[in-house]
């Protein structure tokens, strides 16, 4: 009967974990955390040595990729309010609603993400690709030491 009830407690708290992970997210970023694509494009530029003509056409992708998807991200913001709105008189149906129609921006939004960013590796030499990987694998393990509660971004 312990056993039962230890168990029940540990999965109403990973649930409750869940939804407010999952309800911090919906939120988005704090302000000024949003993504700049010059800033991105001068780094990777600096960091590969890309040459004038594959930034021009990393910069043409990025630039077509951030309008094809400045309607999603309005429209999540927009959803976001929806659901910060929520926290006073919650309507169950009406989270249900919002929060499918965010995973189905959300897959979009990744799809377009992973297809900008196969389209700028295939313009990359050896080189340059060996150096996006390992620059990709350091971000990650910075993301997994956050995550772990270690380094903190700056503020």
């Amino acid at each position: 009967m312990t056993i039962s009830i230890r168990n029940w407690l540990c999965g109403f708290a990973l649930a409750g974990a869940a939804a407010l992970s999952a309800a911090s997210w919906a939120m988005g970023p704090p302000q000024g955390m949003e993504h700049d694509p010059a800033r991105m494009l001068a780094h990777i530029t600096k960091q590969l040595d890309l040459s004038a003509e594959q930034q021009a056409s990393v910069e043409s992708l990025l630039t077509a990729a951030r309008q094809a998807g400045a309607a999603d991200r309005q429209r999540m913001q927009e959803l976001r309010s929806q659901l910060k709105g929520m926290r006073d008189n919650f309507d169950a149906t009406q989270a249900r609603k919002v929060a499918d129609e965010i995973g189905q921006i959300t897959g979009r939004m990744v799809y377009q993400a992973s297809e900008t960013w196969s389209q700028v590796y295939q313009l990359l030499d050896a080189g340059q690709k060996a150096e996006l990987d390992s620059l990709m694998s350091q971000r990650e393990e910075r993301r997994a030491r956050r995550r772990d509660g270690g380094d903190k971004p700056a503020q």
